[in-house]
């Protein structure tokens, strides 16, 4: 199974995971692999914003941004500095280890089993989860039939 998040999508799916989902035993076990390698990836990108932003922005003699009173960086090349963010947050992460194969359908089966009340950023990340599943489920049954054994 292969899924695919957008990565501006990362932090409020892992959250989702991790403070709404409640499970015990080998299922908590699974969706927390799932947590932990969107988590990283999120972190990932994190760092990849920082070094985005030292490329635009106006950097003090210690080579560190400079915020304005307000907190938000000094940028200088505005519109370069938006696209390139976009594209940063716009990709796709796509989670397809095999060693997460079975902690995937544990997840996939806990998402879609979801019955509780959501709203905001919860619901948010619901949806995106189930439809990411429902897409690698997609795929895997398309993929199925161009096995060359």
């Amino acid at each position: 199974m292969t899924l695919k998040l957008k990565n501006k999508d990362l932090r409020n799916v892992a959250d989702f995971l991790q403070n709404t989902v409640s499970v015990k035993g080998k299922k908590n076990v699974h969706r927390m692999r799932v947590v932990k390698a969107i988590a990283e990836k999120d972190k990932e990108v994190r760092e990849e914003e920082v070094s985005l932003l030292k490329d635009y922005a106006k950097l003090d003699d210690q080579g560190e941004i400079i915020f304005l009173d307000n907190g938000q960086p000094i940028i200088k090349e505005k519109k370069e500095f938006n696209e390139a963010h976009k594209a940063l947050f716009e990709e796709y992460f796509v989670l397809d280890d095999k060693n997460l194969e079975s902690a995937l359908k544990t997840t996939e089966k806990l998402v879609n089993d979801f019955d509780k009340e959501l709203s905001g950023h919860q619901a948010e990340a619901h949806f995106i989860l189930v439809e990411a599943f429902e897409i690698a489920e997609e795929e895997d049954k398309e993929g199925e039939g161009t096995d060359d054994e």
